[in-house]
C-alpha cells in the first residue's frame, strides 16, 4: 500500500513540476467582416447587413459598414444595386427587384478600404404550398419560471405534410410565431376602457429544419414536427395601464395577471432552402445543440459562403442566403370532445409589435 502512495505522489509532483500556463495568441486588433443578407420570391425589399466584428477585448458592440458597394448579379447578367437605408443595412428596391425561383444569384461587395467580396452562386428553390396541418396529442417537459421545477405538461405537437408529384422536393426552415389573443376592461375614474391585447410566444429558439428521416420517400414531408401547443386557457399575460405622463392615452405594460386566451394563432414562415443553405442550417443547428458529450461535433468557426477576392487571405464571416418563402397562419383551437386541437387557416397579419393592445379597436389580426 505505502509503494503504491509513494507512486501516485512521485506522478503527481511530476505533473506539477511539467505546468506550463498557457498563453493563447489573440489578434485582439483584426478586423473581419460580417455579412447577413437574404433574398425571397417574395415582394419586398432585401436587406444586407454589413459589419465588423468586434476585437477580442472590446466591449459587446455593432460596428456597421458604411459607404460600402453592394449588388447581387443572377445568371442571366443582371444587376441588382443595394442602398444604404437608415437603419444602416443595404436595402433593394422592391420595383426593380423580385427573387425568381430557377435563377442563380451572387452577391459582391466592395468595402470602403477597397476589399473585394462576392458569395457563392445561390440558386433559387421553388415555392412549395404544405398540403395539411393538424395536431396530435403529445406531453412535453417545461421548466417552471417560479420554482425552477420541471413539470410534464399535456398538449399536442402542430404537425405538417408537403407532397410534390412532379419534383423533388428540398428541405425546408421553418420559422413559427405563437400569438396568444387576450381581452379584458380597464377601468381609469369612471371609463371602461375595452383592451385588446396580444402576446407572441418567444421561447422557441430551436433551427427548425426538415431532415431524411421525415420523409417516406424523396416526394413527400411527413408529421413534421412544427409547434407544441399546450392545454392551458388561462395563464399569466400582461396587463396595461394608461401612461401617466401626457397626452395619457399610451398604454404601458404593468403587472402580470390570470386571464382566459381568447384565440390563438401560430404564424409559419416555410423557406424552401438549396443544398448548400441547408448544410449551413445543418452544421449551425448541430453546434447550437450540442451539449459537450463524446461524439457531440467539436466547436469550430462556422463557414460561410463569402469569400474575398482581393485577397484570398483576408477572413470573412457570414452566409449569403437565397430561399423561396411561403407564409402562412393558423387559428388553434382549444382540445375539443376527440381530444385534437381544431386547426384553420387564417389570414396572416403579423402584429408590428410582439406585444401590445389596443383600446376600444379591434386590430387587424383579431379572430372571432
Amino acid at each position: 500500500m505505502k509503494k503504491i502512495i509513494t507512486g501516485i505522489l512521485i506522478i503527481y509532483c511530476f505533473l506539477v513540476s511539467c505546468y506550463k500556463p498557457y498563453e493563447a495568441n489573440i489578434d485582439a486588433e483584426e478586423k473581419i467582416l460580417v455579412v447577413d443578407g437574404m433574398i425571397t420570391n417574395e415582394l419586398a425589399s432585401y436587406r444586407i447587413r454589413l459589419s465588423y466584428a468586434m476585437s477580442f477585448y472590446s466591449e459587446p458592440g455593432f460596428v456597421p459598414v458604411t459607404s460600402a458597394s453592394v449588388y447581387v448579379t443572377d445568371d442571366l447578367d443582371n444587376t441588382y444595386q443595394f442602398k444604404l437605408s437608415t437603419d444602416r443595412s443595404y436595402k433593394s428596391d422592391s420595383l426593380k427587384f423580385t427573387g425568381i425561383p430557377g435563377r442563380t444569384y451572387t452577391l459582391y461587395i466592395e468595402t470602403p478600404d477597397g476589399f473585394c467580396y462576392m458569395s457563392d452562386p445561390q440558386r433559387l428553390c421553388p415555392e412549395y404550398q404544405l398540403d395539411t396541418i393538424y395536431s396530435i396529442t403529445d406531453y412535453q417537459k417545461t421548466l417552471s419560471r417560479f420554482n425552477k421545477v420541471y413539470s410534464t405538461i399535456r398538449g399536442a405537437n402542430l404537425v405538417l405534410n408537403i407532397n410534390s408529384d412532379s419534383d423533388t422536393l428540398p428541405h425546408f426552415r421553418f420559422n413559427s410565431n405563437f400569438l396568444r389573443l387576450y381581452n379584458y376592461i380597464n377601468s381609469r375614474g369612471r371609463v371602461d376602457y375595452m383592451l385588446y391585447c396580444w402576446s407572441t410566444d418567444n421561447t422557441v429558439l430551436d433551427i427548425n429544419l426538415t431532415h431524411n428521416e421525415y420523409s417516406n420517400d424523396f416526394f413527400s414531408v411527413n408529421q413534421h414536427a412544427v409547434y407544441f401547443v399546450d392545454d392551458k386557457i388561462n395563464i399569466y399575460l400582461t396587463e396595461y395601464e394608461l401612461d401617466t405622463l401626457p397626452p395619457y392615452n399610451l398604454f404601458i405594460p404593468g403587472k402580470s395577471e390570470l386571464h382566459p386566451i381568447a384565440h390563438r394563432i401560430l404564424f409559419l414562415d416555410q423557406y424552401s432552402l438549396n443544398n448548400e443553405t441547408f448544410l449551413y442550417y445543418k452544421r449551425m443547428d448541430d453546434l447550437l445543440s450540442s451539449e459537450g458529450k463524446l461524439f457531440d461535433p467539436i466547436a469550430v468557426q462556422l463557414r460561410g459562403n463569402i469569400h474575398c477576392t482581393s485577397n484570398s487571405g483576408e477572413k470573412v464571416f457570414g452566409f449569403f442566403e437565397a430561399s423561396s418563402v411561403s407564409r402562412t397562419a393558423y387559428k388553434i383551437g382549444f382540445r375539443a370532445f376527440n381530444d385534437q386541437f381544431a386547426v384553420t387557416k387564417v389570414p396572416y397579419i403579423l402584429p408590428d409589435e410582439p406585444n401590445g393592445c389596443w383600446k376600444d379597436i379591434v386590430p387587424p389580426f383579431w379572430i372571432k
